[in-house]
């Protein structure tokens, strides 16, 4: 799995409903995404950090969810391109 830290947990993963070769991994590191049903991953420059679980919203796949460990959730509407702390 080339782009993941090595020796880290995954705290929380998610797949697109739409398109199954589309993955998301919670981790301290950040959120990282696969665009390859997880052979590869980059971290999404942009996301929270210490993040415990990560989900897509079924019904618009290009809307995304994080919670990190300190209790914030973070919403992305354009596929993890960019994040705004929800309120």
């Amino acid at each position: 799995m080339g782009g993941l830290p090595t020796r880290r947990t995954v705290n929380g993963f998610a797949v697109s409903p739409e398109n199954p070769n589309l993955m998301y991994a919670a981790m301290r590191d950040g959120i990282f995404r696969s665009d390859s049903a997880g052979e590869t991953w980059a971290r999404v420059t942009n996301g929270p950090k210490n993040v415990a679980a990560v989900t897509v919203n079924p019904k618009t796949p290009s809307e995304l969810y994080a919670a990190t460990m300190d209790g914030k959730i973070f919403r992305s509407v354009d596929g993890g391109m960019r994040w705004n702390e929800s309120r």
